[in-house]
């Protein structure tokens, strides 16, 4: 239970901190004393809190300042705590990226690269092998791991291609409302074919990209959507999810995650943070994955200036959702 007392304790923490910062905390630069760090919960709490003081540590030395983190229960809280000026830095998923932009002009400073790519699609997933339409074809390749020291193995990832028409009136594990390769770009793509998330499936929100997997590979749920591809970083404990949960269709795709930060920063210290986030990243492009501490965190191998109007068709669809 430590990952979730230190995470209870890191919340407590950041909301007892001021919510703006008066002159008596500022530095001579002008830049704040303490900085405050959120970060939306992983997939394991050990890899999330094992990498939560080299992240820290790096931003620290880069800035000489000193940096505190949490970890709220889930985006909303972040992105609500960034509007506040309750947390200075964010690193947001694209929904909710898009949100705090809308309700609370926080800033998207930089966008994630994963592999040299910018976005990514969502995945639709069965464990009922009757939904291909071809056959089924096999992926071999190393299972992810986001625990330093763990050993990587070879697993086989099933894939074909099938109809969302036969998810009709059945169960699907959608990950949270406020996922956006979870639930808001695949049910676009759904109300496009014809198919309400409400009225013609039996939706069922896990919380989770890995808990829908899990969803499907137990049968609790005949279908499920997450990010491509969360099989892989739980093919280690469950070393047969890759071939009974077969990927059979795919979503529109999404642009990456990033970096934010609250409104009002200076414009010095915003290119401070911005400059140790690309160089925390470029300085350990060569180390193997479960050694790179973006990697374990979210899977980010780099970053890219935010491109203008990157979030765009994110505010898109969730208007589109909202009508």
């Amino acid at each position: 239970m430590i990952p979730t007392f230190r995470s209870v304790a890191l919340l407590a923490l950041a909301f007892l901190l001021a919510s703006c910062c008066p002159q008596e905390q500022l530095d001579e630069r002008g830049w704040p004393k303490q900085l405050v760090l959120g970060l939306v919960p992983a997939l394991e709490a050990e890899a999330l809190v094992d990498n939560l003081d080299p992240l820290t540590d790096h931003l620290e030395q880069a800035l000489g300042i000193p940096v505190r983190s949490f970890v709220p229960q889930d985006y909303t809280g972040l992105v609500e705590a960034l509007g506040s000026g309750r947390a200075d830095i964010g690193m947001l998923p694209p929904f909710a990226a898009m949100l705090g932009e809308r309700r609370y002009d926080i800033e998207s400073i930089l966008v994630s690269t994963r592999r040299g790519e910018t976005g990514y699609r969502p995945q639709w997933m069965t464990h009922d092998r009757s939904v291909c339409e071809t056959e089924i074809r096999y992926e071999e390749r190393l299972c992810d791991s986001r625990v330093r020291g763990r050993e990587s193995v070879t697993r086989r990832f099933a894939y074909c291609q099938g109809d969302l028409e036969r998810m009709r009136g059945q169960s699907v594990a959608f990950v949270d409302p406020n996922s956006t390769s979870g639930f808001l770009f695949p049910a676009v793509q759904l109300r496009e074919l014809g198919i309400d998330h409400q009225r013609d499936l039996n939706s069922l929100f896990v919380g989770g990209h890995d808990a829908v997997a899990l969803a499907v590979y137990s049968e609790d749920t005949l279908f499920g959507v997450s990010y491509d591809d969360v099989r892989n970083m739980i093919c280690g404990q469950y070393p047969d999810i890759g071939e009974k949960v077969i990927v059979f269709e795919n979503a529109p795709m999404i642009p990456n995650d990033g970096v934010q930060l609250r409104p009002g920063m200076p414009d010095d210290l915003r290119q401070a943070i911005k400059d140790a986030f690309i160089d925390l990243a470029e300085s350990q492009a060569d180390l193997p994955d479960d050694e790179k501490v973006l990697w374990v965190l979210y899977e980010i191998d780099g970053f890219i200036e935010t491109p203008e109007g990157v979030y765009e068709p994110v505010r898109a669809a969730y208007e589109l959702m909202r009508n």
